[in-house]
């Protein structure tokens, strides 16, 4: 994880959202800078303290930052070693495996096994231990590990190898090795350096008295994947290679080009180029293009095996080696604007030919492939022919496969004997179209029953339709349900309703696409004749190949639109392995070269979206589906904002859901409100509001809800208010803070403290000195004769505590509030508190820690024990509105921000004495009181609110008067800690 200067000590100014509220791309920037430079300010802190040998800094510095960068596997596995230096084992299995399932890294899986043998689960820790043998090169300083590992295992010994060819090992005598099967020597001593025939060898086993050694069989595939880029940066071929499962090992690249041949020891570390994986070694390479011959230069490994990037041609190195910084476009290039007039009379005419050919390029899983293919046949398009490439897959089950169906006449079979990339693939295909329409088909796309014929259909739309690109789950623009968050590869069965649901919707008019999606990409026979194929010189490996045709096709006329009833399920990435994020930035910048003008056409589509009304619609089908099969329907309006409204929301969910009831969550958003049918489509109901308050209405009227629930109505749209009457129902409100009388929404006035509820006038000049938190221009009196209506006219009001059920009493009078616990209440027993021993003491103070929440308390009982030295440690079990000044006191530890789940585990994981809820408002629930009981720790509050009100009437702690001196106070927590 990068370094940072000093960041910011307080966060950036809230981000208001919802109705009328445009969080802008500064908001998000401002605000991941800010985040980003605290994870990193953690991460080095952490770091230094593991060099420093200090444990215990180093595990809550590098736990603050695994919580602030939860999916950064640097910080993630630094915090595992960690955990693992600490004896903490459970934990450190865990982050350990976390690291282990993503990324080829043998420390996580020895770690992993380390731990799990300290835990006393043997077995597992050895069957882990043993796939580290098996597909890494192992370090010399786990040899010990190894010995006690092959000790439990029950082998006669073990066995690992790497890329230097020399298998290693130890054993009680001599050992049979074989290669994929095939004996190599009968009796062999270790190390035993081995023919050069392992280097095309899929597995390598070693046996001693016919039974296999620990670690055997050894995946040599695995051993020899590579990992490298190759580029053209400042008049040099350059880029970075090495071996994941062989990370000390110093890597040749070899450079062809020509009848020259160039051998490069890479065995500098490669400074300029971060990898997310953990402990990544890359090591660099440059040669000047001065000293390579002119033409194509292929880069390799010693195994053949291309780097990402190349081969580069002529093509390439003409973009890529002129300064950036004075990059023009060419003068006879035409920025890709989408056309929808005829074609350019000087373009070359092509008769459209009758039939369809499909296009497969193939080169890994068997299983897709096969999936793929049988689909495509599975349809009865007049004329189809279904060709497939196997680019040189190394899968021999792939090959044997598609030789077989190919000689059973199913398909038309191109077999390329070394791998030559996708885009060579699919020209290989494209060139046997002869003017017929052809479809473009990764291996990992299923096309659905009768999808293809549907999809070709749409060519037929408009005479200047070049091509045609439908729905899928993982299609950029055209993806569904979400266009700007990866979606989950939906099952078979979910995609299968899905392109029912697309198909069944009302035929839309054409819809123009800045480009197709080559994934599953239809082109009409005489487009793909005037355009040419795919750019292979340029766009080799993929990755902008079909945005660059679309773009030709463009400046010659043809359309390119969305195949709206069509939903192809897919897979993703099968074709291209992990996404190869260097090759497609410097693919983009030389797309933009080529086009220019070509993001921000992209760019202007996103924002006009005009497949929106068709994404909701399919969202409005499946939601009407699913009400079918519910018993009844619930609708909950609420805000976005997380917290306590959040949790109870989601309880009240599930329990309406363990009912067999459908439940809706209605959310504010920018144009007005956001369905989110739980379990169903939860992105793309959004109602524009006032514009489309009737349709909103009629479709939730459809629904036939038995009961509205209203939670929180902060950041909606005004007309939300009269939901309830406009469907008929009255509401059931669920009371959460003050918003009903309090624009300031939870009773803190001017001093940052308990506001004690005045009358009208003290309450209107607290808002004109502090301002409103309320989207509305009405005064204090207004808000609470507005409120007193909705309130009297609800079905029922519900309170979680006699304070708040008081509170709302006194200020509107004679309002039947009904009691009911927001929670379960069960909770284990309280932990016994330490004996007086002369250790320090730590308070626990969990949650989010604003001005309301107690930060100014806090920081004066941090002052206060500084000043005093006194024994008295603070954690806050999340974060504040400005970490390092507690931090800088001292007695304050800040564990950052946390996922709910993990709330229980990380309180505990302080080992503190005692709980403190500093708030200085009543508050109305207090789950942060929950999660302290759960850890089993007694807790201190102000006697105040809900939290009072919980503390003394369960006995799980203590309360102190509202004001009390901060020295006092002080004392009080030292004495109740002992």
């Amino acid at each position: 994880m990068a370094e940072s200067a000093s960041p910011p000590t307080n966060r950036p100014p809230p981000v208001q959202s919802g109705y009328g509220h445009v969080v802008t791309a500064s908001d998000r920037a401002n605000w991941q800078r800010w985040h980003d430079a605290k994870a990193q300010d953690a991460y080095r802190r952490g770091t230094d303290a593991v060099h420093a040998g200090e444990t215990a800094a180093a595990l809550y510095w590098l736990g603050r930052a695994a919580r602030m960068a939860h999916r950064d596997p640097n910080v993630i596995f630094a915090y595992g070693m960690a955990l693992l230096s600490a004896g903490r084992w459970e934990e450190a299995a865990t982050r350990m495996a976390w690291v282990a399932k993503r990324f080829i890294i043998r420390k996580a899986l020895v770690g992993q096994a380390i731990a799990l043998s300290n835990l006393g689960r043997m077995d597992e820790a050895v069957s882990v231990f043993a796939r580290m043998l098996s597909h890494y090169a192992p370090a010399d300083e786990v040899l010990p590990w190894i010995r006690l590992f092959t000790s439990h295992s029950g082998r006669a010994g073990w066995c690992a190898t790497g890329n230097d060819g020399v298998l290693r090992g130890e054993a009680i005598g001599p050992v049979a090795i074989a290669l994929d099967g095939t004996p190599v020597i009968g009796a062999a001593s270790l190390p035993f350096d081995l023919p050069e025939e392992w280097r095309q060898a899929a597995s390598l086993s070693v046996e001693y008295d016919g039974k296999p050694l620990y670690g055997s069989p050894i995946d040599l595939v695995a051993i020899r994947q590579v990992q490298g880029f190759a580029t053209i940066r400042a008049h040099h071929l350059e880029g970075w290679i090495w071996y994941p499962a062989d990370p000390d090992f110093t890597p040749h690249v070899l450079i062809r080009g020509k009848g020259a041949r160039y051998d490069l020891t890479a065995d500098q570390l490669e400074q300029g180029t971060r990898l997310e994986k953990p402990l990544a070694r890359p090591r660099h390479f440059s040669i000047a293009l001065d000293d390579l011959p002119k033409g194509e230069i292929v880069i390799e490994d010693r195994y053949g095996q291309a780097l990402t990037g190349s081969p580069i041609g002529p093509a390439v190195i003409g973009l890529l080696d002129r300064d950036a910084g004075q990059l023009t476009p060419a003068p006879d290039k035409t920025p890709p604007a989408i056309r929808k007039g005829r074609p350019h009379s000087h373009a070359k005419p092509v008769e459209r030919a009758p039939g369809c050919l499909v296009v497969i390029p193939a080169y890994r899983d068997l299983t897709l492939t096969r999936s793929c293919i049988e689909a495509v046949l599975a349809e009865t398009v007049a004329g189809l022919e279904c060709l497939v490439i196997d680019d040189g897959s190394p899968e021999p089950g792939l090959s044997a496969y598609l030789r077989d169906i190919a000689g059973q006449g199913r398909i038309t079979l191109i077999r390329h004997k070394r791998n030559l990339g996708f885009t060579a693939s699919a020209n290989a295909g494209l060139s046997r179209a002869a003017g017929r329409d052809v479809v473009l088909l990764n291996s990992d796309a299923i096309i659905p029953a009768k999808g293809l014929s549907r999809l070709l259909a749409w060519l037929d739309r408009d005479s200047f339709i070049g091509t045609a690109t439908p729905f899928s789950n993982d299609a950029s623009i055209l993806s569904y349900p979400s266009v700007t968050r990866p979606n989950a590869t939906p099952d078979k069965r979910t995609a299968t309703s899905f392109d029912r649901i697309f198909a069944s919707l009302p035929r839309s008019g054409l819809i123009d696409l800045p480009t197709g999606n080559g994934f599953c990409m239809a082109i009409r026979g005489d487009c793909l004749a005037q355009t040419g194929l795919l750019d292979v010189e340029v766009f080799a490996q993929g990755y902008g190949e079909e945005n660059d045709f679309c773009c030709r096709a463009s400046i010659l006329g043809w359309r390119h639109v969305a195949a709206t009833d069509v939903f192809v399920r897919h897979v993703g990435s099968v074709s291209f392995g992990r996404t190869r994020t260097l090759l497609l930035e410097r693919n983009l910048r030389m797309l933009n070269l080529l086009h220019p003008g070509y993001d921000e056409s992209v760019t202007r589509f996103i924002e006009a979206d005009p497949l929106f009304s068709i994404r909701r619609n399919a969202g409005l089908v499946r939601m009407i589906a699913r009400r079918k099969a519910a018993a009844s329907c619930l609708v909950m309006v609420t805000h976005d904002s997380g917290g306590g409204v959040e949790r109870v929301v989601r309880h009240r969910r599930e329990v309406a859901e363990a009912e067999g009831t459908q439940v809706l969550i209605l959310r504010p958003h920018l144009k007005g409100c956001r369905i989110e049918d739980c379990g169903g489509d939860t992105t793309n109901l959004v109602f524009s509001l006032p514009g489309e308050w009737l349709d909103l209405v009629t479709v939730l009227r459809r629904m036939k809800p038995a009961r509205i629930e209203w939670h929180h109505l902060l950041g909606h749209a005004p007309v939300m208010h009269d939901l309830a009457n406009a469907l008929e129902l009255r509401w059931d409100i669920v009371l959460h803070d003050y918003i009903w009388f309090c624009p300031r929404i939870c009773l803190v006035g001017p001093g940052d403290h308990y506001c004690g509820e005045p009358a009208l006038a003290g309450c209107e000049s607290c808002v004109a000195q502090q301002g409103s938190l309320i989207d509305n221009h009405l005064t204090v009196a207004e808000l609470v004769a507005q409120s007193d209506r909705i309130l009297r006219d609800a079905n029922r009001v519900v309170a979680g505590t006699h304070d708040l059920q008081r509170r709302m009493r006194r200020h509107f009078s004679g309002l039947t509030v009904e009691l009911q616990k927001l929670e379960s209440e069960s909770y284990p027993a309280v932990k016994p508190i330490r004996p007086l021993d002369g250790g320090r003491r730590r308070v626990c103070v969990p949650g989010a820690i604003g001005r309301e929440k107690g930060f100014d308390i806090l920081l004066q009982l941090a002052q206060d024990a500084a000043q005093r030295r006194l024994p008295l440690d603070y954690v806050v079990v999340g974060y504040t509105i400005d970490d390092e000044r507690l931090m800088a006191t001292g007695h304050v530890q800040i564990s950052g921000e946390y996922r709910e789940e993990e709330a229980i585990g990380l309180i505990e994981s302080f080992e503190c004495d005692l709980g403190l809820i500093p708030s200085v408002w009543p508050e109305t629930w207090c789950f942060a009181l929950s999660n302290l009981w759960q850890a089993r720790l007694k807790a201190v509050c102000f006697d105040l609110g809900a939290q009072s009100e919980r503390i003394q009437s369960s006995g799980r702690g203590s309360v102190v008067p509202l004001g009390m001196p901060v020295s006092l106070l002080s004392n009080v927590l030292l004495h109740l800690s002992h």
